[in-house]
């Protein structure tokens, strides 16, 4: 169902935004809003690409979400993405709804090894129809159940919470019996989501204490970070988790 009321022009901006700025601000917000979902599911290139490929039940189970458009969804950099992209991303969308109500099977999928604790985007408590995944990304709507304005940290917050964050993560590989040295990369490419080299490089150096992720860098990392402390048994949610490292 269409909302007129949030679909005026130049959506949560100010009086003289223009419709490059409108445009800049939704592939932002998609940004988080794609990354935050993929993440907290914690699913690989390759995962989402299978999965999303078995919801749209084409012939041959071809697939219209590849790797190299996930990736410039996640960094902003795909700017003009084709319908059949959205088409994806929607139908991927309902049928993990459907999994989360009804407990139905994804199509195309044999069991739920990959989405047995579904993090569902909605709009109202229902799944996004696909115009909707449109206006966010062009910035002519504002996402009302997932919040895509918040999470900025200063420089000497991000600092304070990523060291907290990887003491942490520190004290529960002890814990549950780890060694942090020869455990840690065989550890962090079972449980850390994501899979670019230079995130995954950077974790390392952030959990030994060479690193620390900049305010921009961890608003990108919380969705995978939670999902990372949350496999090791540590806060399940985000806001749980800052809770516990935000002192």
């Amino acid at each position: 169902m269409t909302h007129p009321a949030t679909l005026a022009p130049y959506c949560g901006l100010g009086p003289d935004a223009t419709i490059r700025d409108q445009f800049e601000r939704g592939v932002l917000d998609f940004s988080f809003l794609f990354t935050k979902w993929m993440d907290t599911n914690a699913w690989s290139h390759p995962v989402m690409v299978q999965l999303a490929a078995g919801c749209l039940q084409l012939p041959g189970g071809k697939g219209w979400l590849h790797s190299s458009q996930i990736s410039g969804l996640r960094h902003g950099k795909l700017l003009s993405p084709g319908p059949r992209t959205f088409m994806a991303i929607e139908r991927l969308n309902f049928y993990l709804h459907r999994y989360a109500t009804e407990k139905l099977l994804l199509p195309g999928s044999s069991s739920s090894n990959f989405y047995s604790d579904p993090y569902v985007i909605t709009e109202d408590g229902a799944p996004p129809e696909l115009g909707w995944w449109m206006e966010v990304f062009c910035g002519a709507r504002v996402p009302r159940d997932v919040d895509v304005t918040t999470r900025f940290f200063t420089d000497d917050h991000a600092s304070t919470v990523t060291a907290n964050w990887a003491k942490l993560i520190r004290r529960l590989l002890i814990t549950s019996g780890h060694d942090i040295i020869e455990e840690l990369d065989s550890i962090i490419c079972t449980h850390y989501p994501v899979r670019e080299p230079d995130r995954v490089s950077q974790l390392v150096a952030v959990i030994q204490n060479r690193s620390q992720w900049n305010p921009n860098e961890l608003q990108r990392e919380l969705p995978a970070i939670t999902a990372f402390t949350a496999s090791l048994g540590g806060p399940e949610d985000e806001e749980t988790l800052l809770r516990t490292i935000d002192v």
